[in-house]
């Protein structure tokens, strides 16, 4: 399976092979061999040069967030590296929540302009706390929930529209 995500504003081609215990990953070009994969629910478990890692996961159609230790990793699956570009290039996106939760707090002003990674907003869910950034340069348009409400995945958190050039 090859895919290409959107991490942290730049993107990266996947290739994952899966065989009897073991996975191995292409990331750009590099190849990283993955073997004791165990998915209990939301938690996946794996051995990566020689260290064992656990996160939470949740894998939706468009993305992927792993959690772990209060740490936050996101990615946001596209087409190609072409498609992404041009979808960052300009045009209004969205960030939409992975999971069921609460909005805890809005960080920023619908209108303001931030960078990529800028934090938007923290959401509450599985017993923590979670911030959501901005995927690139832009503006946000709107917050469509309030402080307090709760929200379930695919629901849309920011409305925010990307930086041109």
């Amino acid at each position: 399976m090859r895919e290409h995500l959107r991490i942290g504003g730049e993107v990266h081609e996947l290739e994952l092979l899966e065989r009897a215990g073991s996975v191995t990953v292409s990331i750009d070009g590099q190849t990283h061999e993955i073997t004791q994969v165990k998915r209990e629910g939301a938690q996946v478990s794996f051995t990566w040069g020689g260290r064992r890692y656990t996160y939470l996961a949740a894998i939706a159609r468009r993305a992927v967030t792993l959690w772990r230790a209060g740490e936050v990793f996101r990615g946001e699956r596209v087409e190609s590296a072409a498609a992404a570009a041009e979808a960052a290039a300009g045009g209004e996106s969205s960030l939409t929540s992975q999971m069921p939760g609460m909005v805890l707090k809005l960080l920023r002003q619908p209108g303001d302009e931030v960078k990529a990674g800028t934090p938007l907003l923290i959401l509450e869910a599985m017993k923590m706390e979670h911030e959501i950034s901005a995927p690139c340069d832009g503006r946000l348009l709107a917050y469509p929930f309030k402080e307090g409400d709760r929200v379930m995945p695919g629901d849309l958190l920011v409305e925010f529209a990307a930086a041109s050039g």
